[in-house]
């Protein structure tokens, strides 16, 4: 059971990445505590652009609770609300609304905390919808820096811990969209154009 996700999102990742790739302006290196991987930023027009970032989200990993990471997308909308220039240099302040979609662990599996599901390697899918806001900094050359904060507001579906020899599903709000919302975000971008 647990190839067939990773599989999906693969092709998906696969089938999604020519389009973007072939008009992204900034490929960069998304850093966070949420997780690692890749992020694409799309040419800003009247002070929109759009962001995409696809990363290995390792809560659980990193205390070795879980023994395989999750997959997650987030596909943004970014609006700038701010810039700031000077000297070829510019600071940009920026916020909008996107989609997150992923195979990921969550907190727990209902309100308020309990042992069991803090312990249970809860694996699933998670849909959201997402807002994000940061700051992005030019420094006049082809690299750049963006420093961002995303909360996030969804649903987790997954197989029911007391109930996987039914094979029973559980549905519970996404906890890890709201409670990692103040894990920073780093990219670190790249003009190849």
């Amino acid at each position: 059971m647990y190839r067939l996700p990773h599989i999906l999102f693969v092709a998906l990742y696969l089938f999604l990445a020519p389009a973007v790739i072939a008009g992204a302006q900034e490929f960069g290196l998304y850093n966070s505590l949420k997780g690692i991987g890749a992020s694409v930023r799309l040419p800003e027009k009247d002070g929109i652009f759009h962001t995409v970032n696809a990363y290995v989200d390792i809560y659980g990993v990193a205390t070795s609770r879980c023994s395989y990471p999750g997959y997650k997308m987030n596909v943004s909308r970014q609006y700038v609300c701010r810039r700031f220039q000077r000297d070829g240099y510019s600071v940009a302040f920026y916020a909008g609304p996107g989609i997150s979609l992923g195979y990921v662990r969550d907190h727990d599996k209902g309100r308020g905390f309990d042992l069991t599901s803090l312990m249970a390697d809860n694996e699933g899918f998670a849909l959201a919808v997402s807002g994000d806001a940061g700051f992005f900094f030019d420094f006049g050359r082809n690299v750049f820096l963006d420093l961002s904060w995303t909360a996030e507001a969804g649903i987790h579906l997954r197989r029911n811990e007391s109930e996987r020899s039914y094979k029973a599903s559980s549905l519970s709000l996404y906890n890890n969209g709201f409670l990692q919302a103040i894990y920073p975000q780093l990219t670190i971008l790249f003009r190849f154009r």
